[in-house]
């Protein structure tokens, strides 16, 4: 474990989340597969973003691979050229299976009850690539803990870690609550800031994955953005408001690569047809 600085000044670390795509506004997974770019949406809400960090002495911004995140962080950056830029595919959303690309309606919501509702956070999503949330608190956290060692070491003092929902979800109820079990607890809107005062030394999430004493300052904030530059969907919104055939969709990479958003039948898509979830 890396020695506690001279001085008590603790890491300001700043989770957010990237802005709004157009497989958010279809209410559909996105997952670590599916990687589209920001929507005209998600562009402002990344402007506001980038003002928002305008008075912070952001000395270090780190993305995960996905483009969503990388065009995000790359608007934090614009305002603080002289910040290093670092991805981490470690740092990737959650690997949600068989449900990436498909509506919340298909499977997604379900799962989350299980995850949030039920405390299982070792259930994996379906299919033979899906990760649990404690597969995904391994590698996010083992990366964070790098990050958070390194900028010690050289001297950073505000990080800005641009990813996704369900990560910052994981690493907040592990870092501040040393389990998986309140992740529901900190849902987070697109583009919403968390802040993190982070000691390097033994806190209430002690152990081998996350061994620094944290405080948080703000959760799932998105103070900075107008509201109708705030998004108006998401997955709690789809149960309000769900329609019969909102499942009958999926966005796929065609051989091209292209994301495409394709027409499900019945007898492919309904939500009857979701494949199940496992533990590991």
């Amino acid at each position: 474990m890396t020695e506690a600085r001279g001085d008590t000044a603790p890491l300001a670390l700043f989770l957010v989340r990237h802005g709004e795509t157009e497989v958010n506004r279809r209410n559909c997974v996105q997952g670590m597969r599916v990687d589209p770019p920001l929507n005209e949406r998600g562009r402002r809400q990344a402007a506001c973003l980038a003002q928002r960090f305008a008075a912070v002495a952001v000395d270090w911004v780190v993305t995960s691979g996905a483009r969503r995140a990388i065009e995000t962080g790359a608007a934090i950056h614009g305002i603080h050229p002289g910040a290093p830029l670092s991805r981490f595919a470690a740092l990737n959303e959650l690997e949600f299976g068989d449900l990436e690309g498909t509506h919340v309606a298909a499977g997604y919501n379900e799962l989350v009850e299980q995850w949030d509702g039920l405390h299982r956070g070792d259930l994996c999503a379906p299919g033979p690539l899906g990760e649990s949330p404690a597969d995904c608190a391994r590698r996010a956290l083992a990366c964070l803990h790098h990050v958070v060692e390194t900028a010690v070491a050289e001297g950073r003092r505000c990080v800005c870690v641009v990813v996704h929902s369900r990560v910052i979800q994981i690493v907040l109820a592990a870092m501040l609550d040393g389990t998986l079990d309140t992740m529901g607890a900190y849902k987070q809107k697109k583009a919403a800031v968390n802040v993190v005062d982070v000691w390097p030394g033994t806190g209430a999430a002690a152990g081998a994955q996350w061994p620094f004493r944290c405080t948080a300052r703000e959760i799932n904030s998105t103070a900075h953005m107008p509201s109708d530059v705030v998004s108006r969907v998401s997955s709690a919104s789809s149960l309000a408001h769900q329609r019969g055939r909102d499942e009958l969709i999926r966005f796929e990479t065609d051989s091209s690569g292209a994301l495409v958003l394709r027409q499900l039948s019945d007898s492919a898509g309904g939500a009857s047809h979701a494949p199940a979830a496992h533990a590991r």
